[in-house]
């Protein structure tokens, strides 16, 4: 199909297909790249957007001012989405954060739970995180199969937010799966998908209601503080805790679950790699420039035309960096699409996004992440996938796209 753009010109676009077929979905963001380094798509569920698909674009794409993260700065009502829901867009559109906030407004916000999510306050937690990955392996290490998606990937993440955040485990899990639920590919308008929403709010104003039944040093204390020193609101301490519920659990379940794949699938060295802290730091930072969680970066809206190696931007398009081409750009690294922990010609991936928006939580979701690998195969060296399970079909598209199971035998059974 064709769209017209601003400066006059005329642009075939790409329609993304709609595929839950992992394979197909990386061939077609890798065939995008080395087809033009800003993309015109077609997004399966209606959306129109410009993609850009190069390391170094995207890393300067990352720093580029004018491809805003709130909608209020586009002033001409036909920009940005327009009036328009879509699947995936709730960080978007509802509330007031960190992911939908520019300048000093980001600043402000970011700031309020800066400390209790820097990298000494994650240190800190090391043997809390260690202790949950232990206690949920223990749980299903003597069944015959288990599902590593729902047992593990996903409880991890849950439970350690809940410590990080300072709400009670069986609170945020609850409160996990609306926030899942709102992930999913559905009208973010339609009415079920409004109740979910005033279902997780409602929960997030409730557990957030008396100030002093937050724990010392949680991320719920620093945002109370905040709001007692007026430099948030109300809203904004409501929605950064839905917004650290979203981008900070399914992401990390999504590295959690593909990383278990992945390295089952490879040489038993590489697993070794898990025995020691600093060997698995970098062997999971191999892994997530290999395959990001979030295939697309969060939503930018570009307030001007912007030209991007020589391809104009429209002013109001939305654009996305595609995490899942540009991680993976030759020009960028060598042997892109190998997995090689310790490589020579190391470049920083753009997982976490580059700039001022780098991820607030990246800190946890490193140690989470390779806690739970080396906690899972240390404590089931046996562990081996199922070996008649069919490929599991991945869900989601932009942003929460994940395998909906990850089937294995534990191997602690006779």
């Amino acid at each position: 199909m064709t769209a017209s753009v601003d400066n006059g010109t005329t642009a075939t676009n790409f329609r993304f297909p709609d595929t839950t077929d992992q394979s197909r979905f990386e061939a077609v963001c890798q065939n995008l790249r080395e087809q033009a380094p800003v993309v015109c798509v077609d997004l399966p569920d209606g959306l129109t957007a410009w993609v850009i698909t190069r390391y170094a674009d995207g890393k300067r794409a990352f720093m580029d001012q004018r491809l805003v993260k709130d909608l209020r700065n586009l002033t001409d009502p036909s920009h940005g989405l327009a009036g328009t829901r879509y699947a995936e867009d709730v960080f978007a559109v509802e509330g007031r954060h960190m992911l939908n906030s520019d300048g000093v407004d980001h600043v402000r916000l970011r700031k309020a739970v800066g400390n209790e999510l820097s990298a000494s306050a994650i240190a800190r937690r090391r043997s809390e995180v260690e202790q949950v990955c232990r206690e949920l392996v223990r749980d299903f290490r003597a069944e015959d199969t288990v599902d590593l998606m729902s047992a593990y990937a996903q409880p991890v993440p849950e439970i350690v937010m809940a410590r990080v955040l300072g709400i009670e485990d069986d609170t945020l899990r609850a409160a996990a799966v609306l926030s899942r639920k709102l992930g999913e590919r559905a009208d973010p308008a339609s009415p079920e998908m409004r109740g979910v929403y005033h279902d997780l709010l409602d929960m997030i104003i409730d557990c957030t209601r008396d100030p002093a039944a937050a724990p010392d040093g949680t991320v719920l204390a620093a945002l109370h503080r905040a709001h007692a020193e007026k430099t948030i609101s109300r809203r904004e301490l409501l929605s950064t805790v839905a917004m650290l519920l979203g981008a900070g659990i399914s992401s990390t379940a999504i590295a959690i679950g593909h990383s278990v794949s992945t390295l089952l699938g490879t040489a038993e060295a590489l697993r070794g790699l898990l025995a020691d802290e600093g060997e698995a730091a970098v062997l999971v930072e191999e892994l997530l420039r290999h395959h990001p969680p979030f295939p697309f970066s969060p939503w930018r809206f570009a307030r001007e035309a912007v030209e991007v190696a020589g391809v104009t931007i429209p002013a109001g398009a939305v654009v996305f960096i595609l995490l899942a081409a540009v991680n993976r750009d030759s020009t960028m690294i060598e042997d892109a699409d190998a997995l090689i922990p310790h490589r020579q010609d190391r470049n920083g991936h753009l997982t976490f996004g580059y700039g001022p928006h780098f991820c607030v939580g990246a800190h946890l979701a490193r140690t989470e992440i390779a806690i739970s690998l080396s906690v899972l195969f240390e404590e089931l060296p046996r562990l081996r996938p199922v070996a008649d399970a069919a490929q599991p079909p991945w869900q989601g598209l932009l942003f929460d796209r994940t395998p909906s199971t990850l089937l294995v035998h534990p191997g602690m059974t006779s």
